[in-house]
């Protein structure tokens, strides 16, 4: 029996894939078994890579997993696919913190050049300031 996926959403086919396979996939294996069953010509698999990234990423019942593997979030337990967003977001602002510290350096750097630009010498050697 041939099953139409036509009718279903790029995603809920990718659902049943993954159902069906018991096991991870990696992303673009995903996309072109979703792409060859929803019947796809090659303008229209590019176009919509971007956009079926994003559902997919979206989308409660999918995990993605190290590689850019993907699985069905059911299959694995909350400690294996929780990623902590604190930690990320500690990461992000050290990271912050650090090049506007750069910065900081860098505009102090230029404005102690600057005031050597501004010392001019007399006519007699002597220093003089304007």
């Amino acid at each position: 029996m041939v099953e139409n996926y036509k009718n279903e959403s790029l995603v809920d086919v990718a659902y049943s894939i993954l159902r069906d396979r018991k096991d991870e996939i990696s992303f673009q294996d995903l996309y072109n078994e979703v792409c060859l069953k929803h019947e796809l010509n090659e303008a229209q698999k590019t176009e919509y890579v971007s956009t079926f990234f994003t559902n997919l990423s979206l989308d409660g019942r999918f995990v993605t997993l190290k590689n850019n593997f993907w699985d069905l979030r059911e299959r694995h337990t909350y400690d294996k696919v929780h990623v902590d967003l604190n930690a990320i977001y500690e990461d992000i602002d050290q990271d912050s913190r650090e090049s506007i510290d750069d910065e900081v350096d860098e505009d102090e750097k230029a404005l102690h050049l600057g005031d050597e630009d501004e010392e001019e010498v007399g006519e007699e050697g002597e220093e003089s300031e304007y």
